[in-house]
């Protein structure tokens, strides 16, 4: 037997003796014998933690609870097996020791965090120019939300990122679940804000681990996709009203909405995922300026019968029977025929209208919009998670829902709201 295999035998003995001593003398509450995992590895944490999971990609029997949330799981004590614990492994703060770990999903780490959703650059890229402090972008050219955890001197020397911070700095990856006040405690948290199912605190009260997902539902995108173009919102048929008067239902931060036609696509039964691919809102490893860059998928790539993305990716729920085109519902398996558009819509008068333009039928827009400063108040700083001087407010004189503005961007006649 070579060196080393005899080091490692003594050096598997070792730790074993060491555990079994730990376990007889430290008297822990659980009871049973040491739990081996299927890797063979002894995981005490099962001692305590006998919380089932209702999905088999992490079963626990497998995974046991410390490659996923840390800790020392060779302890049978508490104080000594929680420490250096992380309550949500998924958080961008670690991910590399958690989910990017080389055996689980370390391809993804460097797409999510140079994801939109995790950088939120093109939202921070705006407000800088529209508060005339494109100086702090010369200074921050590829500023992203995890600078301004960085940085106190930074989030001090700009009107633009104070205003981000109290009043957009909810609906990015980077943001601690489970530390905002309220409805805020659902969102951010890396992977999870997609992938983890609601309602944790209420299945852990009964003995199960909250599950991950693989497919998110619109509901879960909707979350912080409503403000805005409020396409959300549009999308499912529900129009934000100027608050104050008759209302069908309310949002989960007190919105006042009525019901008005929804998409097509929603009374199809799609979800955002059906259409919108697995890199454009994960990421796929480059940075981007904005989402018009990120984006790959268009009307045409389904509707044109083209199969694939802009960058030339196959679309995988797209299917060609008999002839036609169907795409397939991830959520329901239900196959949807897509239609090509008529020959009017490919005519040399309409060659420069995307399709949006004629086919998007209303858009909400807020008018007289603006905002105010008060130095004097507090705000709830969501990068902080603390009331912090300086005070923000939105206003606006009044909103309608009507038929889309037209606009033009680059060659192309696009429809356009403020916001």
């Amino acid at each position: 037997m070579s060196t080393y295999f005899k080091g490692l035998s003594f050096f598997i003995a070792g730790l074993s003796l060491a555990i079994i001593f730990s376990y007889l003398t430290e008297k822990p509450k659980g009871k049973g014998e040491i739990p081996i995992l299927t890797t063979g590895r002894p995981e005490l944490c099962l001692l305590c933690h006998k919380e089932r999971l209702q999905e088999k990609a992490h079963a626990v029997e497998m995974l046991g609870c410390s490659s996923c949330h840390l800790g020392n799981p060779f302890t049978p004590n508490k104080a000594l097996a929680h420490r250096g614990m992380i309550r949500n492994p998924s958080d961008l703060r670690y991910i590399e020791r958690t989910c990017g770990q080389p055996n689980c999903h370390p391809g993804d780490v460097k797409k999510v965090r140079n994801s939109l959703m995790a950088t939120n650059h093109g939202i921070i890229v705006r407000l800088l120019k529209v508060f005339g402090e494109e100086e702090v972008l010369r200074k921050y050219p590829n500023i992203k939300v995890s600078d301004l955890y960085k940085s106190e001197k930074l989030l001090r020397e700009s009107f633009a990122l104070d205003y981000f911070r109290k009043l957009c700095g909810s609906c990015h990856l980077y943001l601690e679940k489970e530390k905002m006040p309220d409805f805020l405690a659902e969102k951010g948290g890396g992977c999870s804000a997609c992938h983890l199912e609601e309602g944790g605190r209420e299945l852990l009260a009964k003995g199960i681990h909250p599950r991950l997902s693989k497919k998110v539902p619109l509901e879960r995108c909707v979350r912080c996709h409503n403000r805005s173009g409020r396409i959300g919102f549009t999308y499912q048929g529900l129009y934000e009203t100027s608050q104050g008067g008759i209302y069908d239902m309310k949002w989960v931060d007190g919105r006042e909405l009525v019901k008005i036609k929804p998409d097509v696509h929603f009374k199809a039964g799609l979800h955002c995922s059906d259409c919108h691919t697995r890199d454009e809102v994960m990421g796929d490893g480059n940075f981007y300026r904005n989402i018009a860059l990120a984006l790959e998928v268009r009307c045409e790539t389904c509707h044109h019968w083209n199969l694939t993305t802009e960058k030339g990716k196959r679309l995988e729920n797209l299917e060609v029977r008999n002839g036609k085109v169907f795409l397939r519902g991830k959520f329901s398996g239900k196959l949807h025929e897509v239609k090509r558009p008529s020959e009017r819509c490919q005519d040399r008068y309409h060659r420069r209208l995307t399709c949006s333009a004629c086919h998007s039928h209303y858009m909400p827009q807020c008018m007289g919009c603006h905002v105010r400063f008060d130095p004097r108040d507090r705000h709830f700083d969501k990068i902080w998670a603390r009331e912090r001087k300086g005070l923000w407010e939105e206003y606006e004189s009044y909103r309608e829902i009507e038929k889309p503005v037209l606009a033009v961007k680059g060659d192309k006649i696009v429809p356009v709201t403020p916001g």
